[in-house]
């Protein structure tokens, strides 16, 4: 008796496990469908207002390959850690916002230089674009075409994303149209250099060359965001992407559609962390130091200097340089703000009245750059370099391409003691190109043959780097081969001998503060004269983290 009711009850619990196990896969596979549900009904909301926007004046980006032959080329906004971004060189992806008014918004990358644009529809039908209204600072660009027959896109709230939630990027990546891609939100409040203004969400939903403009939706099928750029070592998806907010986007392109510009505010000062130490004084880790002041900008009136750092704005702590010029961008104009910094182990309250941000603040310095409307039949007019500010790190952003300059017509000297000749076998071709032993880098003038091996545009002023020594002080600066220098401390540099005049004017042992371009960027660094206590690791260049120094 007790054999035959150990038997029932082997018997009993077995067919409950089983049953459990039915029930554990039938509670699955309703939870995967379900998902693929909401995938399903949210790709269908958002798809007929996904277009894709083609520059007719460049050439198909899906026609060939890279030069290095990794397959299609990086389109605008596709930024590899190393090199210059290629830039215009292909179509990209757009989103119809308002129907009734034609609008179409997109990245301004995927404009920019182009004199003719179309647009072409869902369905294969083309609307030329009649009007671009454009915003460089945040890399967004409104398009203008015929509205009949378009279908408009809800917007959600950027604002109410966290890590983790689901989002579906949409466009035409390598000219596929109409393709889905579903990931989740990896980060928010990233800042990777593609814009001067930046805030991004960061997505492992695979973005691809092409995705650019196209929008960033959540599971209702809304916009939460616009997808912009990728991080990538091998030229394509590697699961880093990201996409401006649309809390962003929307403010963007209310302002150029009503304004033909974008409203923003300024106080005419340089920013960036505080250092470790004066954090732990502070015990605010994400406090803003003040690393310049403008002359007769808001921040000099109010009586900000440089090394106050700034704690809390109208009573709230300050959470990093990126939340505080966000905060400061869309601040009303001429209304009174309350800051409360520490100055020498001192806190004051100061007020400050932000004041309307002039048009080509941050943008290159030009008589004839074109108007906030620029007509597709015109064509864009190349500036000259984007002005900085020297300092430390200085945030980068996007500018134009610089006015070419004739090439130095005097042949280059011979290298001075304590330099070295390029050495043919390192570079591939003979240049001029001399390496700077004490600096860590090689150096030459912009030779046809450099231009097109770093894929140089149009002639260049200034020095290409040809060669960067690993953890030598021009690594340690952040130089990178494909850079040109174009000023080094307060003397530009157009040849070899101009570099060396300015290196030796520098004091023994100071840094060096160095201007370079990298692709259309104009960025600030330092190459340090003093070793480096602790080496750069891979973790200390990690995505995400503040810029070291942002200028608003």
């Amino acid at each position: 008796m007790p054999t035959t009711f150990r038997w029932r009850a082997v018997v009993a619990l077995t067919t409950l496990a089983f049953g459990a196990f039915g029930t554990i896969t039938t509670f699955g596979q309703g939870e995967a469908e379900s998902l693929s549900a909401s995938f399903r009904k949210a790709a269908q909301r958002v798809l007929p207002a996904v277009v894709t926007v083609r520059p007719l004046d460049r050439p198909n980006p899906f026609e060939g390959g890279l030069p290095n032959g990794r397959g299609g080329p990086f389109p605008p906004g596709m930024m590899p850690p190393e090199g210059p971004p290629r830039e215009g060189t292909g179509s990209g992806s757009g989103v119809v916002i308002d129907a009734d008014k034609g609008y179409v918004l997109t990245n301004d990358h995927v404009v920019q230089g182009s004199s003719r644009v179309v647009v072409i529809l869902e369905d294969g039908r083309e609307r030329p674009v009649s009007q671009v209204r454009r915003d460089p600072k945040s890399d967004l660009a409104l398009l203008i075409i015929d509205g009949k027959g378009l279908s408009p896109v809800d917007w959600g709230d950027s604002e109410t994303l966290d890590t983790g939630d689901w989002v579906l990027a949409v466009g035409q990546p390598f000219g596929l149209s109409g393709t889905v891609t579903a990931g989740i939100v990896s980060g928010k409040g990233r800042g990777i250099g593609v814009a001067m203004y930046e805030d991004l969400i960061q997505t492992d939903a695979a973005i691809n060359p092409g995705n650019s403009g196209g929008p960033l939706i959540n599971l209702k099928g809304e916009v939460v965001g616009i997808n912009t750029a990728i991080k990538t070592n091998g030229g394509g998806y590697e699961g880093v992407g990201f996409a401006i907010p649309a809390s962003r986007a929307r403010r963007v392109a209310a302002d150029l559609a009503e304004h033909g510009r974008v409203r923003r505010a300024y106080l005419g000062i340089q920013i960036g962390p505080i250092d470790q130490a004066r954090s732990e004084q502070l015990d605010q880790f994400r406090a803003v130091a003040i690393n310049g002041v403008s002359p007769d900008s808001p921040a000099a009136e109010a009586g900000l200097i440089r090394g106050d750092a700034i704690l809390n704005l109208e009573g709230k702590p300050i959470a990093g340089p990126g939340a505080l010029q966000a905060a400061i961008e869309f601040a009303p104009v001429d209304q009174p703000l309350t800051l409360t910094i520490d100055r020498d182990g001192e806190r004051k309250e100061i007020k400050i009245t932000p004041k309307p941000q002039p048009e080509s603040f941050g943008l290159p310095q030009t008589p004839d750059r074109p108007e906030p409307f620029v007509r597709p039949e015109q064509p864009g007019r190349p500036g000259t370099e984007p002005p900085l500010e020297f300092g430390p790190g200085a945030r980068r952003f996007r500018g134009r391409p610089p006015v070419p300059r004739p090439a130095n017509p005097n042949p280059p000297a011979e290298p001075a003691p304590g330099e070295q000749p390029d050495e043919p076998k390192e570079t591939g071709f003979r240049t001029n190109a001399v390496r700077f032993a004490a600096l860590g880098l090689q150096i030459s003038e912009p030779f046809p043959t450099l231009a097109r091996r770093y894929r140089l545009d149009r002639p260049q002023h200034g020095l290409v780097i040809v060669d960067v020594e690993k953890d030598g002080p021009a690594d340690r600066g952040g130089l990178e081969a494909g850079m040109l220098i174009t000023r080094l401390a307060d003397h530009d540099v157009d040849s070899l001998s101009d570099f060396r005049e300015a290196l030796a004017k520098g004091r023994p042992g100071e840094d060096l503060v160095v201007r370079i371009l990298k692709g259309t960027k104009a960025e600030i660094r330092l190459i340090p004269q003093h070793p480096d206590p602790e080496p750069r690791t891979k973790e200390s260049e990690s995505l995400g983290r503040e810029p070291e120094s942002a200028t608003y």
